[in-house]
């Protein structure tokens, strides 16, 4: 009975964790909205690791590593994180099983110390009824003392003053831990000053890159809640074709989760009248649901109480903070925390806005800043304690709303200095549509300005703004301005970022281009009544184009007007447009090898200004013209920018035209590096299994994990090992000689064999693809600590296992070799079972160089005595091979060459080949360099070998 009662405790306590995973609750944001369920939301979970260019995996990692300290910025989704980790672990039954623990609450308890019983506590409290939380917790401590357990430590930051003291506590806890316990702590920046003495491995976790799931869950769950199962579909579709479009017009906008979640609410609330153009208003309403959803929680009684809001801090308060804080970072970079104290302190004294006294300002203040910075995490504090932006759009939407309530003059004045720069395009796009003065305002500037003109038409044309005919006569009136300037040589302002970027900066240079043609684009792709298009032909016809060039501008015409009127375009339309898509294209790029290993883009040229708009147009009557005409289109669109691209292939597809053959090349290379690869884990998970005989399943086999094969892998370099490589081996080297190499690498480092099997072995049995996939990734994942050799080799192997490794230093696969390699060289101080000096002398120039010479490092360090003097023979050989060995050997061996004279020698050496790349320029300079494959010597001027059809000269450093 009390090990049913037991069991079922557990059971319980597996199935609640469990039902939280993908779990968002929408109760305080949609009152008629239940919990909905994002599918895999752990697998977009990613950490940013010191020293490593991308993103990992935060499962992966974590199954591999089992202990990590996660440092996240305020609502990046640490809780959610640990909440998503424990989910995995109670459903999985190789997984050690979850005890979360929610620090701030454990200390609610004001313990005089923590322990493992209290940690335990915290984790089984309110999961089981009171009768089950004995025996659940006789359990977890059990699997704790097993070392199957993982804790999830979350909020360390949220300790406030007593931080230091609880990671002091957990210090002493993890110090008592079965090593094979994992736990996992969770903070911001502000706190892992404390939690750096718990010596758990740092990472980050990286911004979603992207939520879209989530975004798309819950305007689903809006559908199903509130509209007609026949009209679901073209309400989703609308509003699926928003967020996408606002997600490419401000790409980090579905970074922060919270306002992610609010802005898919807010869409799903618009009328569709409001989407098109309504991106600035939504996104506004975006950032007050923020507001109200914190006051409605406040009043609800919601909000944590160890931590109170000053109870004169309002809704009013925080928009302006939101205001007064974003206008700060649009004028500098990252203030320091203490100045954007000041700031809204400042806001917040003011006599016309909420004339405070300095005490309660200064200390209302700190609530309005820790509202952004904590609780929504849009303005975010910083380690160095400098306030930053989550996303750009954050600061350009405080700035439209600044807008709203600024003067007529402050607002031209502002655009003035504006558009000076292309990094103000989004804010002034979203002020333009949220106060129709900023359009007005823009024509007052383009009477001096065309790039406010060119703004204007911009805004236009994508929907952000509709023109007034006044406007549109004003609009017109500066685009002939324009012209009749070009025509006379008016200069044209150079117009891109602030601070250009350091690579391709062409790419972001917006600067329109001399001549008209700006202008006269800009009145061709405007919405015009038909009373202004005569207007518009009359400033084609000004513009003095070439019969080109005017053609395109009255295709333009054309396609704007049959979208403007909803009509089709005419038979006359229809000829003229084919006339345009039949122009020449310019000539593509392509990639010429000058060298084996230099290569220069040669070819390509500019597409004829306006052709992209064309191919656009085009694409959306593609069912009016001639069968050839999507061909023609899509041959446009190879020639166009990538986003201009995107939209004319999306135009395409719609209206049935296949453009998947694009990626025909590139598809079919990685279907057969994807089968190459998988064939190759095929091969290798034999290998491992042949480690040890057949033998019952382990109970604890760490499936989880995969230690035992992941330690293997690692040992034997495979995750720096190039694919290539990988590939060889199985294509060229026989399975006795990688078993050989495989149980001689597991028993010179000690790893358990009959783990390693069973793990592997375990992964045969994984039918599905992708799933195998995933296994082997956490397998392949680095460890904590690598692997390290047995202090005495020579004792661990026995003679023929080293035999089998010397062998394969003459495997086909440099993998092998090079693994085989790190461990024959520490078999120094034994007595190994061949002669060193023969190996030496054993004629290596049919194999690459690198190779010969890795064979005779390892023969000079396994001659026993005679090492220094075959040493120094190598050193001061006529052979380059064995120059490069004597290098090699002490690069890797310091201690054999104390005095540094060696290296020094070989620094200088004559041959450039021999040298190390540091030492590729220093005096005196080399006179020759010999070619890695075939030996003969080169001048240096000479970069590829004449002597065979590989060789070239080593590349110079840096």
């Amino acid at each position: 009975m009390r090990l049913a009662s037991r069991r079922n405790a557990v059971d319980a306590y597996r199935s609640r964790l469990a039902a939280e995973a993908g779990r968002i609750d929408l109760s305080l944001l949609a009152d008629d909205l239940s919990p909905l369920v994002v599918d895999d939301l752990m697998d977009g979970l990613r950490i940013d690791v010191e020293g490593e260019r991308i993103s990992s995996p935060l499962l992966q990692r974590l199954r591999r590593w089992r202990r990590m300290l996660i440092v996240g910025q305020p609502g990046s989704g640490k809780s959610a994180a640990l909440r998503e980790i424990a989910a995995h672990c109670a459903s999985h039954a190789d997984a050690p099983v979850p005890i979360p623990v929610s620090l701030p609450r454990l200390l609610k308890g004001q313990p005089g110390r923590l322990t493992i019983d209290g940690l335990v506590d915290d984790a089984v409290a309110g999961t089981v009824p009171d009768a089950d939380r004995a025996p659940l917790a006789a359990y977890l401590k059990e699997e704790i003392d097993r070392g199957c357990a993982l804790v999830l430590c979350d909020g360390l930051d949220e300790c406030g003053a007593r931080a230091p003291w609880v990671a002091q506590q957990l210090e002493e806890i993890l110090a008592s831990l079965h090593p094979s316990c994992g736990i996992v702590v969770t903070t911001r920046a502000n706190a892992q000053g404390a939690a750096a003495r718990l010596g758990l491995p740092r990472v980050e976790l990286a911004p979603p890159r992207d939520l879209g799931a989530t975004v798309d869950s819950v305007l689903i769950a809006c559908a199903e809640a509130r509209i007609p199962e026949p009209d679901r579909a073209a309400f989703l579709a609308t509003r699926r074709a928003w967020i996408e479009a606002a997600k490419k017009e401000h790409a980090h906008l579905l970074e922060v989760p919270l306002l992610a979640t609010l802005l898919a609410l807010v869409c799903a609330n618009a009328p569709d009248a409001d989407l098109p153009k309504g991106r600035a208003a939504l996104l506004h309403r975006a950032v007050e649901q923020s507001v109200h959803r914190w006051e409605q929680e406040r009043l609800r009684g919601m909000l944590a109480p160890a931590r109170p809001w000053a109870p004169t801090l309002t809704t009013g308060m925080l928009l302006d903070g939101f205001v007064t804080l974003g206008r700060l970072l649009n004028g500098e970079a990252t203030p320091p925390a203490g100045r954007a104290l000041e700031t809204l302190t400042s806001m917040l004294r003011d006599p016309l806005r909420w004339a405070m006294p300095p005490a309660a300002a200064g200390e209302v203040a700190e609530h309005v800043l820790r509202f952004w910075d904590e609780h929504v995490a849009v303005f975010v504090v910083n380690s160095a304690g400098e306030l930053t932006a989550r996303s750009k759009v954050f600061t350009e939407i405080a700035t439209a709303m600044w807008v709203r309530s600024c003067g007529a003059e402050e607002l031209r004045d502002w655009l003035h200095l504006a558009l000076a720069h292309t990094d103000s395009d989004g804010a002034i796009a979203l002020a333009a549509g949220l106060d129709p003065r900023t359009t007005e305002a823009l024509l007052d500037v383009g009477e001096t300005q065309r790039e406010a003109t060119l703004m204007v038409t911009d805004l236009a044309a994508r929907g952000v703004v509709s023109l007034s005919d006044n406007e549109m006569e004003r609009v017109l009136g500066q685009l002939t301005d324009g012209v009749l300037g070009a025509l006379v040589g008016e200069p044209v302002l150079p117009r891109g970022p602030s601070k250009p970027p350091k690579f391709f900066p062409a790419l972001w240079d917006k600067t329109p281009n001399t001549g008209p043609w700006s202008f006269v684009e800009a009145a061709c792709l405007l919405a015009l009544p038909s009373a202004s298009r005569r207007q518009r032909a009359d400033l084609v016809e000004l513009s003095e184009l070439d019969g080109t060039a005017k053609s395109i501008a009255r295709t333009l015409c054309a396609l704007t007007d049959a979208r403007t009127d909803a009509s089709p375009l005419s038979g006359a339309e229809i000829e003229a447009l084919r006339a345009v898509l039949a122009l020449p294209l310019p000539q593509g790029t392509e990639m010429v090898q000058k060298g084996r290993r230099r290569w220069e883009m040669v070819g390509g040229g500019v597409l004829t200004p306006g052709m992209e708009q064309v191919a656009l147009g085009a694409a959306e009557h593609l069912s009016e013209l001639s069968d050839d005409a999507g061909e023609l289109v899509f041959a446009l669109a190879m020639h166009t920018p990538g986003r201009v691209a995107e939209r004319i292939y999306a135009a395409l597809t719609r209206a049935g035209f296949d453009t998947r053959r694009r990626w025909g090349n590139v598809a079919t290379s990685l279907r057969h590096w994807v089968s190459s690869s998988r064939d190759d884990r095929t091969a290798l998970l034999s290998d491992l299994v042949s480690l040890y005989g057949p033998c019952p399943e382990p109970m604890d086999g760490d499936f989880w994990s995969l230690t035992a094969l992941g330690d293997l892998l690692a040992a034997t370099g495979y995750s720096d090992s190039p694919e290539s490589e990988i590939s060889r081996t199985f294509a060229h080297d026989s399975a006795d000689e990688r078993r050989a190499w495989l149980d001689a690498t597991a028993d010179a480092y000690g790893i358990d064999k009959a783990a390693v099997a069973a793990q592997a072995r375990h992964l045969q049995r994984i039918t599905v693809p992708d799933s195998l996939l995933n296994e082997w990734l956490v397998a392949s994942t680095p460890p904590l600590v690598e692997p390290s050799l047995l202090p005495d080799l020579g004792q661990a192997l026995t003679d023929a296992q080293q035999t089998a490794l010397l062998a394969c230093l003459e495997a086909d696969s440099s993998w092998i070799a090079w693994s085989a390699a790190n461990v024959l060289i520490n078999l120094e101080r034994g007595c190994v079972p061949w002669d060193g000096q023969k190996l030496f002398d054993r004629d290596m120039t049919h194999w690459p160089r690198y190779r010969a010479a890795l064979f005779h490092a390892v023969a000079v360090m396994t001659s026993g005595d005679r090492r220094p003097s075959l040493l120094a023979r190598a050193a001061s050989s006529e052979s380059a091979d064995h120059r490069l060995a004597a290098r090699m050997l002490v690069s890797a061996v310091p201690r054999l060459d104390p005095n540094g004279s060696i290296m020094e020698a070989l620094r200088r050496d004559a041959d450039l080949s021999v040298r190390p790349k540091d030492a590729h320029q220093a005096a005196p300079a080399p006179t020759h360099w010999s070619c890695n494959h075939c030996r003969t010597v080169q001048a240096l001027d000479t970069e590829d070998c004449p002597g065979c059809d590989d060789g070239v000269r080593p590349r110079p450093d840096g």
